[in-house]
């Protein structure tokens, strides 16, 4: 019997010519995939190589022949912009970022200003598979953008041995998973190593067990990412299986993911000697870190438990980005109970007393989300209405406050310009608008120049990389045409797209309440406007479901058959394997961008904003990001089933609205050309949506807001609570221990208000009201009596009453509300205790009636 032979591998770097040395580094940030003219030299080495390898500058420096090297080192116009270049990337590194005071003069970070980021999955580019979709795509743009504006940021991540798959439709038209082993040594990626060389490992327990963990590094132009990886001969089986796949089914393997990626980010954190003075953390999947810090807080640096809280409430940033139940991370308290017992038990809590800071009303889950806003002071949803929606889903955490003053700030998404506006169109904004928008994009009065390019060349820039798209997409439907048609396949491959059609995307994860197949809710209708032979129209799809969602995989399966039975697959394409690289080119090259999610699931959307960047228009219904954006000049709304009585009569209206606008607007609009095929009305929306979408939703706006709202305020709390030997942490722990004391026995005595029997009163006249309070022996110091004010229901004024005298325990609060407005309004009275050493009692509201 034949014996199986082995092998070992081992890896060889290139051997590149002295002169080209300077390549190699470039290959190894991330500067270079963003970088139009560092992806330009990469390309000229060998396109073919390039493009084949997902646009890789290292494996295409590994792949590429010594020949090809020797040529290009004495190539004097490739060295010339090869140093170009490289000093470009040098200059870039040494960019120092600053911020604005209160008067707007520039300050520089203070050399202690640090913080650390953490997400389970990054977008950074196609060839660094460690992303599933928008989360992680947003993740790597907030890193870049960091970079850009030179903030002070180290990331935190896992390191997937398969990552997310790649989709493949097979004969029966579903939807298969394909995993592939990424090959780390052909990436831009390096493992960390110790003062000895070797490679850094360390490690954590769990249980009675041992993890090991090794450190990868990413560099993301200035800033460092960090990657966790269990995949070692150090560990068990069990662990070392745990970065194997990102967002795993396995809810056991899922939570160890999840506390590994905490836990193990914290003991690196330690091992690098890194003290960050705020911790980001992007979704709930890294919320276990808040048992960490605890842990480390009180039996390392001998805080109390109610220190520690704050130390670590004033210091966490916490984005929520999703009101799908799904997206928000919980498990079965048992399971918790049985990893992190002894953890939490080891800084003085029964499991079950900790349990209270992770539940939700009317659900005994371990939920992670709810964890991590009991634990920051600063929460953010990720559009102003996904804010909206958040308060609302997370209020019962805070049932004693108003619904609206739930502390969920909206910072809306944005995108990272150079990572998304296509190359031609690049270089039309370097020309008319300067360089400064890469660094200042934020700038809005840069993006006036949009308005100055000329028609012709907005509508040439954009018609090239139509055909682009159009080119990619017939060469990425090649093999599959070949696999399930033969010889077929290959004559039919230059009839699918055409470049003159209307064209209109569709892009984004298969999950069933972004409604993909809401377009074939009338077939004939729909393949009325495809087959319009004076004004024809073509759509492209693309996106993957989640290997467990049933529903996405038939989804797209019921495009595919539509587009088969019906005979239009020429111009009804579902294209595979949606990934980074598939969504630029979709972005940069459609006309309409097609977005029709269930209002309010949308959190927010960005692939929408990087559309708007390149000149696409948006046709979405106005969820997530596009009530911020949306006019008549830039793009069109879809609102007909916003107040329908059940999804079914919903999904009617607002397919009979799209096939309406389509007929009656977008359609015609396309069409009207001039004699030189421009249409003219269609590129004056392109321009106004370059300007909107530009100046209002780039991902360096994005930045600002984070710095000015969160990472610096965060810093100068954990100053102010640190200083003089922690005083002020002190203080406010005393302070919080008389407020639990008394705050049982506190209640309203008598409210007076000087207010007419039937309650009609005239605008502009004043209400006199004075409250007595029993504060049973609470300092009249700590506590703030109010007026809640609400002129209407979308808004609400609060007015303090002052002290005026107390007698026993009775304390007595006076003031006056000026009525304004007209119409149905509301007052209340209410009393809870003043925000002291930053901190705001959410807890602790009594109100009067």
């Amino acid at each position: 019997m034949k014996k199986e032979i082995n092998f070992i591998n081992f890896y060889v770097e290139p051997s590149l010519p002295q002169n080209l040395k300077q390549l190699e580094e470039l290959s190894q940030n991330l500067w270079s995939t963003w970088n139009p003219e560092a992806y330009q030299l990469f390309n000229r080495i060998d396109p073919k190589i390039f493009r084949k390898y997902n646009h890789n500058p290292v494996k295409l420096l590994q792949q590429v022949s010594k020949k090809r090297l020797e040529q290009l080192s004495g190539d004097k116009g490739f060295l010339y912009e090869m140093n170009l270049i490289y000093d470009k990337f040098q200059n870039y590194l040494k960019f120092v970022g600053h911020f604005l005071d209160d008067d707007e003069t520039k300050k520089p970070f203070s050399d202690n200003f640090q913080i650390a980021y953490f997400s389970m999955e990054y977008g950074l580019h196609e060839s660094l598979p460690i992303y599933s979709g928008g989360l992680g795509v947003l993740s790597g743009d907030h890193l870049k953008a960091a970079s850009d504006l030179g903030i002070p940021l180290i990331a935190f991540g896992l390191l997937y041995r398969y990552g997310y798959f790649f989709q493949k439709i097979n004969l029966e038209d579903m939807q298969e998973e394909i995993y592939e082993e990424n090959e780390w040594y052909s990436k831009p990626i390096k493992k960390l190593r110790d003062e000895n060389g070797k490679d850094l490992i360390f490690k954590i327990k769990l249980r009675e067990d041992d993890i090991f963990i090794q450190a990868w590094k990413i560099e993301v132009g200035k800033i460092p990412l960090y990657l966790l990886d269990t995949n070692i001969p150090q560990n068990l089986d069990k662990y070392r299986n745990v970065t194997d796949y990102l967002y795993v089914a396995d809810k056991e393997m899922r939570i160890l993911q999840e506390i590994i990626f905490a836990f193990g980010s914290i003991e690196l954190l330690k091992v690098l000697k890194l003290n960050p003075t705020v911790y980001h953390l992007n979704e709930g999947h890294s919320a276990f870190l808040i048992i960490e810090r605890l842990r480390h807080l009180i039996n390392n640096e001998n805080f109390s438990f109610g220190e520690a809280c704050e130390i670590i409430r004033k210091s966490t940033v916490f984005t929520t980005h999703t009101p799908v139940p799904a997206g928000n991370e919980k498990f079965d308290a048992k399971l918790v109970e049985f990893y992190l017992a002894t953890d939490i038990q080891s800084f003085g809590f029964d499991f079950h007393e900790f349990h209270k800071f992770a539940k939700i009303e009317g659900d005994d889950s371990f939920s992670l989300p709810a964890l991590a806003i009991r634990f920051s002071k600063y929460i953010n949803g990720v559009s102003e209405l996904h804010s909206k929606v958040s308060r609302k889903m997370w209020h019962s955490i805070y049932p004693q406050i108003y619904q609206k003053e739930m502390p969920i700030k909206a910072i809306t998404n944005g995108v990272h310009l150079q990572s998304w506006i296509s190359h031609r169109m690049s270089g039309l904004f370097d020309r008319y608008m300067g360089l400064d928008y890469r660094h200042h994009a934020d700038d809005k009065a840069i993006w006036e120049n949009i308005f100055s390019i000329p028609d012709n060349e907005i509508w040439e820039a954009h018609q090239e990389r139509k055909e682009q798209l159009i080119s990619f997409i017939r060469d990425r439907l090649q093999e599959s045409l070949i696999h399930k048609s033969g010889s077929e396949g290959i004559n039919r491959i230059n009839d699918i797209l055409n470049h003159g059609f209307l064209t209109i995307g569709f892009a984004r994860r298969f999950a069933p309440y972004k409604r993909a197949t809401l377009m074939l809710e009338d077939e004939e209708r729909l393949l009325k406007i495809l087959k319009n032979e004076e004004r024809p129209v073509q759509f492209i799809f693309a996106g993957k479901a989640h290997p467990a969602d049933e529903k996405g995989k038939k989804m797209i399966k019921r495009l595919i058959d539509f587009a088969r039975n019906k005979k239009v697959e020429d111009r009804f394409v579902f294209v595979e394997n949606y990934d980074m690289n598939v969504a630029r080119h979709l972005v940069q090259g459609v006309d309409v961008w097609l977005n029709n999610p269930k209002k309010p699931l949308e959190a927010s959307g960005t692939s929408g904003m990087k559309a708007g960047m390149n000149g696409i228009l948006n046709f979405s219904v106005l969820d997530g990001w596009w009530p911020e954006c949306f006019s008549e000049k830039n793009g069109w709304a879809i609102t007909s089933g916003e107040n329908a009585a059940t999804d079914e009569i919903r999904d009617k209206l607002e397919a009979n609205e799209i096939y309406e606008k389509l007929e009656n607007e977008i359609i015609p609009l396309y069409y009207q050309q001039n004699q030189n095929g421009i249409p003219e009305k269609w590129v004056k929306m392109m321009k106004q949506s370059i300007y909107d979408v530009g100046k209002n939703f780039n991902m360096h706006r994005v930045m600002k807001g984070y710095l000015n709202k969160f990472y610096l305020p965060g810093a100068e709390e954990v100053d102010y609570i640190f200083k003089d030997n922690s005083k002020n942490l002190k203080i406010l722990e005393k302070t919080k221990n008389e407020i639990k004391k008394h705050w049982q026995k506190i209640k309203f005595i008598d409210v007076s208000v000087n207010s007419p029997k039937n309650m009609i009163l005239q605008s502009g006249s004043t209400l006199q009201v004075t409250a007595k309070i029993d504060i049973d022996g609470l300092s009249e110091e700590i506590l703030q009596a109010e007026i809640f004010y609400k002129p209407n229901e979308n808004e609400f004024l609060i007015i303090p009453l002052e002290f005026s005298r107390k007698e026993n325990n009775i304390a007595e609060f006076s003031g006056s509300l000026q009525i304004s407005g007209s119409g149905k309004q509301s007052y209340n009275i209410r009393v809870k205790p003043k925000n002291c050493c930053f901190k705001e009692f959410y807890e602790y509201v009594k109100w009067y009636f």
